[in-house]
């Protein structure tokens, strides 16, 4: 990893600046570590633009290990999404390998439902294609001004109204909103 002006690599100035030992967080970011610079990316526009406090578990603790698969690593990771709102699923083509990261995303679902999924494409020409069970979840879109936000999938939307009925403009929520309120009406959750 390349270091800057200060000697540092970007993953040891983030670690300067985590949110570390938190009995709370917004938002558990489920990814694969193979996909170190675009986490680092997406942790540092939550953090640092949106203002939330998100867990990464590479970044914020050096006790998780994903290549060592232990119930004690489990653990750990299981009671950090206990105190985390909302779970950001990352699908890369390294989600596709992750073991943890199908467990992540199976117990936040069973646990708490609110989850997303921010699609990683390779170009704009290059449509998302997510896998099968991701479909279940919204994904994180990115509205003109570059504000991240949430959709209520049309379908589930459309299921609860009258053939006919105008979907309205209230489609989505800003992302700082979906991954921070108290409740959020069932259209958004999985």
């Amino acid at each position: 990893m390349a270091k800057n002006k200060v000697g540092m690599s970007s993953r040891e100035l983030l670690r300067r600046q985590t949110t570390a030992g938190l009995d709370r967080y917004d938002v558990f970011l489920s990814q694969a570590i193979k996909d170190e610079e675009l986490v680092l990316g997406v942790y540092s526009m939550l953090t640092e633009d949106i203002g939330l406090r998100v867990f990464c578990d590479w970044i914020e603790t050096s006790r998780s290990d994903h290549a060592a698969t232990t119930s004690a690593n489990a653990d750990h990771i299981r009671r950090v999404m206990a105190v985390s709102t909302a779970l950001m699923f990352i699908d890369s083509e390294s989600a596709n390998v992750s073991t943890w990261m199908s467990w992540e995303i199976g117990w936040f679902h069973g646990a708490k439902r609110r989850v997303c999924v921010l699609p990683i494409v390779r170009n704009e020409e290059d449509p998302y294609r997510g896998r099968e069970f991701l479909g279940l979840y919204p994904a994180v879109e990115e509205d003109d001004r570059f504000v991240l936000r949430v959709p209520v999938p049309r379908a589930k939307l459309a299921a609860r109204l009258v053939p006919g009925t105008p979907l309205g403009l209230a489609t989505w929520m800003p992302f700082e909103y979906w991954a921070t309120a108290e409740m959020l009406p069932d259209l958004y959750l999985a």
